[in-house]
């Protein structure tokens, strides 16, 4: 197989609106540190993935789609073949629509444009003859935050005994006299560890920094289903989420990292001759919507979001009914019988990677969610009758017409064993 690596700075020069966060009420002051994006370029026998990574908290589905159409334009790729994916990390650009403060940097958007185009085409350009290895490595980084109350409820608070994906996952890439190209690492944990108005990646790329001190090559990162789970540096109360200070936040990566190297000690090639990819859509139902007098009483209330959102939906309504279902992508890439990766749109709670992986066992899946568009909160069927933010509160932001129904974890498993089952 052929493999290419490549990786860029997307870090904006100038001060820009941040996305979020829905208490900033300027644009950012700074950089703690940089930005970046990454492609990993994949070419087996008859097929060929190219696997994009970014600084950001992810993308609306039709800027995704642009991105995508532009770097097939000029790379020759069809979109079904690229894949998009992010970091989510809270301190990044406002890159794409959302109900969030401030406005979209539609300059900046376009500049990442060009520098994803610009990426692929080095990692294509600069691909040699070589072979992906794999290790998985365990981190005890992050912790689930939907607390049951006891009444029925959740509280937005650690759960250290609730549902999280402690899988640690690094692709290696080597190219001619197996020498290291770069990595790309994965893991289910929400970049939400600092806030403010400084622009950073938060702890991936502290735990990239020091993966590439390590190995004088690049690494990346993508995040896993991580929609439940968040940094957590303990002490007390241990019903809060405190703030590290950039110290100890570095101080986290780099643990991180030596957890990637103490997982290489076990590192497994990965034949990837007859590597396939492919993508399906599938509509994710929602929940009852509220008709035009309830969305006319939200409009009127207090609540600055819930008020905008509801002018959003009385807006859509004036051209007719709003969308019964969300439209919901998912990729796969196949790179034998035993080894796939699983590219899920949405902010996708652990459980349901649990489940992917479950139901995909004995071959060995590593589940990537925050790809291609960033629809909205994606909730296990566990979750749903709890409630909470990622259940109920969550869909203002996304600009979506209601919360999803409970069976959307079964449909989505559904659909990822057909896709996974074609593929083989």
């Amino acid at each position: 197989m052929k493999v290419g690596v490549a990786q860029i700075d997307i870090t904006p020069q100038v001060p820009v609106w941040m996305t979020g966060y829905a208490n900033r009420d300027h644009k950012s002051e700074g950089a703690y540190a940089p930005l970046n994006a990454g492609a990993v370029y994949l070419q087996g026998a008859s097929d060929g993935a190219l696997i994009l990574t970014a600084d950001v908290i992810g993308y609306t589905a039709p800027y995704d789609a642009e991105v995508r159409q532009a770097i097939a334009d000029v790379t020759g790729l069809l979109p079904r073949q690229i894949v998009l994916t992010a970091t989510h990390t809270h301190c990044a650009p406002f890159l794409s629509q959302w109900n969030m403060p401030g406005e979209v940097e539609l300059e900046y958007a376009a500049w990442l444009l060009e520098r994803f185009q610009m990426a692929a085409m080095q990692a294509i350009s600069q691909a040699t003859s070589g072979r992906v290895g794999h290790s998985r490595g365990q981190s005890t980084f992050g912790v689930n935050r939907r607390r049951p109350d006891g009444k029925g409820g959740i509280l937005f608070a650690p759960h250290p005994e609730g549902p999280i994906d402690r899988d640690l996952d690094t692709l290696w890439f080597y190219g001619e006299s197996d020498v290291l190209l770069g990595s790309l690492t994965i893991y289910a944990c929400h970049p939400t560890s600092v806030g403010g108005y400084n622009i950073g990646p938060d702890y991936p790329g502290f735990l990239c920094r020091q993966l590439e001190a390590d190995t004088a090559a690049p690494a990346l990162f993508s995040t896993g289903c991580a929609g439940d789970v968040r940094p957590w540096f303990g002490g007390q109360p241990a019903d809060e989420f405190p703030q590290p200070g950039l110290e100890e936040l570095e101080a986290a990566g780099v643990t991180m990292a030596g957890e990637v190297i103490a997982g290489r000690s076990t590192e497994q090639a990965v034949e990837a001759q007859t590597l396939a990819v492919d993508h399906v859509f599938h509509g994710l139902p929602y929940d009852q919507r509220m008709n035009d007098e309830q969305l006319r009483a939200t409009a009127a209330g207090e609540d600055p979001w819930l008020k905008a959102w509801a002018d959003l939906m009385l807006s859509q309504r004036e051209s007719g009914d709003l969308a019964s279902h969300c439209p919901h992508e998912i990729q796969a890439i196949r790179f034998n019988d035993d080894f796939q990766i699983v590219f899920l749109g949405g902010e996708v709670l652990s459980e349901i990677g649990l489940h992917i992986k479950q139901v995909l066992d004995p071959a060995t899946t590593i589940t990537v969610a925050y790809a291609n568009g960033l629809i909205a909160y994606v909730p296990s069927a566990n979750a749903h009758p709890l409630g909470g933010y990622e259940v109920d509160g969550s869909h203002h932001y996304f600009r979506r017409p209601a919360r999803f129904t409970a069976e959307i974890e079964s449909l989505i498993v559904t659909q990822i064993q057909a896709l996974c089952q074609r593929l083989g």
